[in-house]
């Protein structure tokens, strides 16, 4: 008879990630969109459209992306592979802590650089989006106003400074979310199949209102083989190899059966 363990991501370490991403992405996102507040009051805002995805400044957001998903990612696998191989073994598992950590984190830092630069086009193209939005609506009140340009460029700081704020709370939710989760997944999953100790994952949503409608049959076909993909590219919950409407603020997991 076949006795199979069931190994599950802790949540409770993920969740804290996630929290701990969030504060900083909000904090990076202000870094982001600093160097165009500061020439707010030196430029036309009509020019200033123009020049918004020159003066934002991508850099503390491709820092940012590098270190969540070293960090989280390279956790996360040693964490799973350190299980597994206990599972197997009977060794302890704080034996095994010092042979996989540096591996995967070595491992994901070569990755995070692939991802960052993946996250990095889709998200200044949303802030430049964003901010020539709120550009668009000063000046539409400041021309119904008849304002100067100077009055105009105050207006529209005050509106940046005002708007982005919220925004950026946003936002860097969404970033955090999605990112920890595909980075804590993927190293789980990574993990895994390094072991060849894995006969099948499974999919588990989160209980959480929003679910979508795809999510909840992946979760009804229960186990799968490790190399199924439950739509193209998506092996996992938040596989950066599928479509965004899949990975976007998921909040699923999965299942490891090992044999």
């Amino acid at each position: 008879m076949i006795i199979v363990m069931q190994l599950q991501i802790d949540e409770t370490i993920r969740r804290s990630f996630t929290y701990k991403f969030w504060r900083a992405g909000i904090h990076t996102l202000t870094a982001v969109q600093l160097p165009l507040l500061e020439r707010v009051m030196d430029i036309d805002p009509v020019d200033l459209k123009q020049r918004v995805p020159y003066l934002l400044n991508a850099e503390p957001m491709q820092n940012h992306i590098i270190q969540l998903w070293t960090k989280t990612g390279g956790l996360f696998a040693a964490q799973t592979e350190r299980k597994i191989r206990t599972m197997k073994s009977g060794k302890p598992e704080m034996e095994l802590k010092d042979e996989y950590d540096e591996i995967w984190l070595e491992y994901f830092r070569i990755y995070s650089n692939e991802r960052s630069r993946q996250v990095l086009g889709v998200l200044m193209d949303t802030q430049t989006m964003i901010i020539n939005n709120l550009i668009d609506g000063v000046i539409d009140e400041a021309t119904r106003q008849g304002l100067s340009i100077y009055n105009t460029q105050k207006l529209l700081r005050a509106e940046l400074e005002k708007s982005l704020a919220g925004i950026n709370k946003y936002q860097a939710e969404r970033i955090a979310r999605t990112e920890v989760i595909g980075a804590s997944n993927k190293g789980s999953f990574d993990a895994a199949l390094s072991t060849d100790l894995v006969r099948s994952k499974a999919w588990r949503t989160s209980g959480l209102p929003g679910i979508r409608d795809s999510h909840l049959y992946y979760e009804s076909l229960g186990d799968v083989s490790m190399n199924y993909e439950y739509s193209p590219g998506l092996q996992y919950p938040g596989d950066p190899a599928g479509s965004p409407d899949e990975i976007i603020n998921c909040r699923c997991t999965h299942i490891l059966n090992v044999d």
